[in-house]
């Protein structure tokens, strides 16, 4: 499946099928404050509130598939098709791989499977054949069926590309 973000913020876009421009998700991110303690709301101020985000993935169909509560920039609940998932039971439970700038972590759905996180992007690995099942491609032109990253920041769109899985969602792979 090869998904294109309709804006540079990858937390605040539309999916769209390039093939078509039909619309197959869409990612809203919406900040707000939380108080911390018994504060009088007459006397705080912003800044002395905590302020976290939300954010909801939704299908076609405006069915909401995923949730992500963030601290930050730090995800501290995941909701995935009314799963509620642990941000550590998100990327397994088995150490992480760490290896020459690159960081690996276990996928939920196959421990056979790792995400691998490194300077020019992330990849879904599948550790026993050595073969990649998804690709998040940054800043890129795709050239037929080949993706070209582009030397400039902003210049080109985002794809997100991955291979079906048949322990997990679509909402999953893409909320993971």
């Amino acid at each position: 499946m090869l998904l294109k973000f309709s804006k540079s913020d990858i937390l605040d876009s539309s999916l769209v099928y390039p093939e078509t421009g039909a619309l197959g998700f869409t990612i809203l991110t919406r900040s707000h404050f939380i108080r911390a303690g018994e504060k009088d709301s007459d006397t705080e101020s912003e800044s002395e509130a905590t302020v976290t985000r939300r954010t909801i993935i939704v299908d076609k169909r405006g069915a909401t598939v995923a949730e992500i509560g963030w601290n930050g920039r730090r995800p501290v609940e995941v909701i995935i098709s009314k799963e509620k998932v642990t941000v550590k039971e998100m990327f397994g439970s088995q150490s992480a791989i760490l290896s020459h700038n690159v960081l690996g972590l276990p996928a939920r759905f196959d421990t056979e499977f790792f995400w691998l996180a490194g300077t020019d992007g992330l990849t879904l690995l599948d550790y026993d054949s050595n073969q990649i099942k998804g690709q998040f491609h940054l800043n890129s032109l795709r050239v037929g069926e080949h993706f070209i990253t582009t030397p400039l920041s902003g210049f080109g769109h985002h794809y997100l590309e991955f291979e079906p899985h048949p322990l997990a969602s679509t909402a999953e792979l893409i909320g993971e």
